[in-house]
């Protein structure tokens, strides 16, 4: 046996994803902010809506492209995914069964499987922001999450499907939705000036380590301290 690697293949395969979840389409501000973008890096966002924005790179395409992908086969016929507006935010929940309202947000995750027995906590606290202005935006306390674990080593054998049911507090809603507005009005101020938010303070530390924008940033603290310090003198 003669083995080849084949990178056009692998590469053509990519494209056809991309086009297909149109995961190279630029998300502008004009028409409003999508809610993702109040709950993660806000610099990001920005530099993502305008031309200023560097593509996916291949790893990101393929984690969003195995996102929709799983999405789109477990989605029942009598499910649909619309979109709604409400002070300039715009969502999307994964699923909406009409019939009684019901919101269902789809999730994977690389985590073991044993949190989900021990411990609520372990739950993202961006899933939970973006579940809480979902729920805001359709006037409901409740919202379903379905979580599909592709691997660990707790119980196996993997990949693993665990549903729940969320119910929330008003008041838990209504604080959510006051850092969503304080998060859009970053954006919106962003776009106005044409100055993107402050780099490394509008986002998880998290969201830093692997970020295609992380040269840029670290060039813009950079220049920013400079002038500070010129500034001074």
């Amino acid at each position: 046996m003669k083995r080849v690697e084949n990178p056009e293949l692998a590469n053509k395969i990519l494209e056809y994803l991309a086009v297909k979840y149109k995961l190279r389409e630029i998300r502008t501000l004009e028409d409003g902010v999508h809610l993702s973008s109040t709950v993660y890096c806000r610099t990001r966002g920005y530099f993502d809506s305008s031309n200023e924005g560097i593509g996916a790179t291949r790893q990101e395409l393929m984690l969003f492209a195995l996102g929709y992908g799983l999405q789109d086969v477990m989605t029942p016929p009598d499910a649909s995914a619309p979109m709604y507006e409400c002070e300039g935010i715009i969502y999307r929940p994964d699923l909406l069964f009409e019939a009684n309202n019901q919101l269902v947000e789809v999730k994977t995750t690389r985590k073991s499987s044993k949190p989900h027995f021990i411990d609520d906590e372990w739950l993202p606290e961006t899933w939970m922001k973006y579940i809480k202005g979902g729920c805001y935006i359709r006037k409901t306390n409740r919202y379903d999450l379905v979580v599909l674990y592709l691997m660990g080593n707790y119980a196996p054998p993997f990949p693993q499907i665990y549903a729940d049911t969320l119910y929330f507090e008003d008041y838990e809603l209504e604080e959510n939705w006051r850092e969503v507005i304080a998060n859009r009005d970053v954006l919106l101020n962003a776009k106005k000036t044409g100055v993107p938010p402050t780099p490394f303070q509008h986002c998880y530390q998290w969201e830093c380590k692997d970020c295609r924008y992380k040269m840029v940033c670290e060039v813009l603290s950079r220049e920013s301290a400079e002038k500070d310090i010129r500034e001074l003198w």
